[in-house]
Formats: structure tokens, C-alpha cells, sequence
């Protein structure tokens, strides 16, 4: 039988097969909530499964240039064209520099895996992850095991030694996640990318080699604690509490400026990223895959069912992705050796901290400016406007708090607060936490 047939005919079968048995499955939950033997427990379990398809919209009616939008095919066309907007690179005179200035003398030219890693990864795949447009879904993946171990590794070579990321997956279905605020309004969403999850296998095995280069090599600052191994928002806070009351021993208050990069995962310049790889002696074929990676991205927005066009992508790393936070960790990594004061990162969260003294808020201003300096340079945005200013909290356990000259941050004042949300929790002046 020729081949395309057989496969022809097996999906069929496979689609009877799965269509009767969700048949049983639907008169079995109908059967559960009709008959008069079903307790409580047993009558409500059936009924919420039985309902689940039937749940309203996660996004209500969107609130659009002055009119609320309910269909779900243009309330995924308005988020995937407002996601696109976010994902632009940002207008700065700066430009790569023609020579590239080497951190290191160590270089990282291939990437190295075998067909038990891949069937590693295999194994160690969640059946409750959702798949991309492909419609492959993990429990598929993993229900070929170990067959499937021999010809990825061949494919994943063959990308490899070619230099190129397949254009399949590097195409995403979005969600829009709402962060906070009111739900109508799209600027309080962000993107989650949904990749394919063969390209996501393919991405574990060349983050594998990139993390373990990175961090033994001490490529990104101990004071970054995003998306690291062992490190978590819980140690960067207690190392943070821990310098404060270190200065209240030494009856010195601390002045601390938070910051925030906008839109900071979508807006990573793909050519500045390059260069930076380069700078850590990343070449040869990790240096292409990755330069392919980042290229041709396309995505479309996904609500209730219903899909918008796909769009294409310039710039960014998808949120969603294994290999975009590692990347964007290594993009901002060099913002920490600009500054003078003491500093914290986790992800885009940025804090500077110094002292307070009589040349505390000179220092402060410095650095600020540094800063900003920085994100010109590398085509980043912080704090965009008056109405998500940067602020400072001055941490004092004295009676009486000393006065200050007002710091400015991108001619913007910085908000002088008694306290502020950093990490989900609320640092108070006098360094009362509480939970949020």
C-alpha cells in the first residue's frame, strides 16, 4: 500500500476512534447528573466538566477607541496588532560598533547533545503543557518515546550544522494575560508565547550548552537573580533586607531607586543581542542558530478559539520561549557595571541603592543618567512616563528622616514614596515587610 495512503487511512481511523470515545465520555457525564444515585460530589464533578466548553470569554469586551469590541476574531486582531507594536525597536541614533570588543578569550563554536538527551527531554515533558499551531501536543510526543528520540537528533544536527532554526517553530500562538487593572483595556495585558513543542526541545538542547558556558563562565552578575538556577525573588530580597539593616547597624539610612525597562522581553534589539554574543566568544554554529532563532519570527493571538492573522516580528524575545529570558539576561547584564552604587536585577526589575549622605543624591544622579545612557545605547526604554516614574524609598529607622535634593531620571522627577512593591512584596521606609 502506498505510504501516503496508509497514513491517510490510520488518521481517519484515529479520528473515529477519538470521536467515539468522547461520545461515551459526554453520555457518561450525562448519565452521572440524571441519575438519582449520583451524590452531590459525583453530580457537580460531572456538571462542571459538562459545562467547561460552555465557559464565558477569559477577555470581556475590550474597550477600543471608544467602543467596546466583543468578537473574539477582532479582539485577537486588536491585541496581535497591539503586541506588535510593543515588539519595535526603539528609534536611537546608536549603532553597532564595526570592531567587536571581546569580554573573553574562551570561545563557544558548537552545540553538543545526544539521542539520550533528547529522549531525556522526552521523558521529562509535562502532559498538561499546552502545544502550538502545529497541533502537536506533548501526550503524542511522549507517547512515541523513545522512536522519536533517533530522528530529531538527526534533524536537530542537521539545523544545526546548516545554521538554521526552522520557520515552523519559530511561529507562536499568543495569549494575551492580563497583568492588572481593568480587563477591558488591552494595555494591561502582555503576551505569552504557545511554541511548538518539538522547536522547545530544540531550544532546551542549545540552552543546555549556552547556560552551562554562561554561568561557569560568570558571563551574567551574581546581582542579576532572574531566571538563574538556585536563585529565586526570595534571595534577592533577603539580600536586600540584609544590606539595609547592615547600614541601620552602622546608623546610616539608605536611599533606593526602583526601576522598571518598558516592555523590556519585546524590545531587545536582535543586533545588539548579537553583538553581545559575540562579546562573550559566541561563534560558529551556536553563534548561527541563535542568529536564526531570532529572525523571521511571526505571531497570532489566539482568544476563545478564534485566531488573528499572523504578523511578523522584529524585534524581542518571545515570552514563552526556553531560550528568550536566558537571551534577554544576557542583553541587559552589562547595565550593572555601569552604575556606582550598589544594584540589583531580577529580569527588568532594577534597584540602586547607596548610603545616604550629603553626596548621596550626586551619586544617585550620576548613576541615573548612566542608566539612561545605557538604554539609548542598547535601544531600551525605562520608564516612559510621568505616570510610571521611577521611585525612591528612603530607608531609615530614625525618628526623623534627613532631607534630600530631588533626583530626576530621564527628565522625569523620581517620586520620592514611604514605600513600594518590589518582587510581591512592600518594602516599608522603616523595613516592615508585608505580603502582597
Amino acid at each position: 500500500m502506498d505510504q501516503r495512503l496508509r497514513i491517510e487511512n490510520l488518521k481517519n481511523e484515529y479520528s473515529k476512534i477519538v470521536e467515539a470515545d468522547k461520545e461515551k465520555y459526554m453520555r457518561s457525564l450525562g448519565n452521572d447528573v440524571a441519575s438519582p444515585q449520583s451524590g452531590p460530589k459525583k453530580y457537580w464533578s460531572a456538571m462542571k466538566k459538562l459545562l467547561k466548553n460552555g465557559l464565558t470569554s477569559i477577555i470581556p469586551p475590550l474597550l477600543h477607541n471608544g467602543t467596546f469590541i466583543t468578537d473574539a476574531i477582532d479582539k485577537s486582531n486588536i491585541f496581535n496588532n497591539y503586541f506588535k507594536k510593543q515588539c519595535q525597536i526603539i528609534d536611537t541614533p546608536s549603532t553597532i560598533p564595526e570592531n567587536v570588543e571581546m569580554f573573553t578569550d574562551l570561545i563557544m563554536n558548537e552545540v553538543n547533545f545526544s539521542e539520550n538527551d533528547i529522549l531525556s527531554h522526552i521523558v521529562k515533558l509535562n502532559i498538561n503543557k499546552a502545544h502550538g499551531h502545529d497541533g502537536i501536543s506533548v501526550r503524542i510526543i511522549k507517547m512515541c518515546g523513545e522512536s522519536l528520540s533517533k530522528p530529531l537528533y538527526i534533524i536537530f544536527k542537521n539545523c544545526i550544522s546548516k545554521g538554521y532554526y526552522p520557520k515552523k517553530w519559530k511561529k507562536a500562538n499568543v495569549l494575551p494575560i492580563h497583568k492588572k487593572n481593568e480587563k477591558n483595556l488591552i494595555s494591561n495585558y502582555r503576551p505569552v508565547s504557545l511554541l511548538p513543542i518539538i522547536g522547545k526541545m530544540f531550544e532546551k538542547v542549545i540552552f543546555d550548552n549556552l547556560y552551562c558556558y554562561i554561568f561557569q563562565n560568570n558571563f551574567i552578575s551574581d546581582k542579576q537573580s532572574g531566571y538563574r538556577r538556585g536563585d529565586s525573588t526570595v534571595k534577592q530580597l533577603i539580600s536586600i533586607t540584609h544590606e539595609i539593616y547592615k547600614s541601620f547597624d552602622s546608623k546610616h539610612d539608605v536611599r533606593a531607586v526602583f526601576l522598571d525597562i518598558s516592555k523590556a522581553f519585546d524590545r531587545v534589539w536582535h543586533e545588539g543581542l548579537i553583538y553581545k554574543l559575540k562579546r562573550i566568544g559566541i561563534e560558529g554554529e551556536m553563534l548561527n542558530i541563535l542568529v536564526s532563532f531570532l529572525s523571521e519570527r511571526k505571531q497570532r493571538v489566539i482568544i476563545d478559539g478564534q485566531y488573528s492573522e499572523w504578523v511578523d516580528i522584529k524585534a524581542g524575545v518571545p515570552q514563552g520561549s526556553i531560550l528568550g529570558p536566558l537571551l534577554f539576561l544576557l542583553y541587559i547584564d552589562d547595565i550593572i557595571s555601569e552604575v556606582d552604587s550598589d544594584i540589583r536585577i531580577f529580569a527588568d526589575d532594577t534597584f540602586i541603592f547607596t548610603i545616604a549622605d550629603e553626596n548621596s543624591s550626586v551619586r544617585l544622579d550620576r548613576d541615573l543618567e548612566k542608566i539612561n545612557s545605557w538604554a539609548i545605547k542598547w535601544k531600551m526604554l525605562f520608564n516612559p512616563d510621568i505616570t510610571k516614574q521611577a521611585v525612591e524609598v528612603i530607608f531609615s529607622n530614625k525618628r526623623h528622616n534627613q532631607n534630600f535634593a530631588p533626583l530626576n531620571f530621564n527628565n522625569i522627577p523620581v517620586k520620592t514614596v514611604s514605600e513600594t512593591k518590589h518582587l510581591g512584596m512592600v518594602l516599608d521606609a522603616k523595613m516592615f515587610l508585608s505580603h502582597t
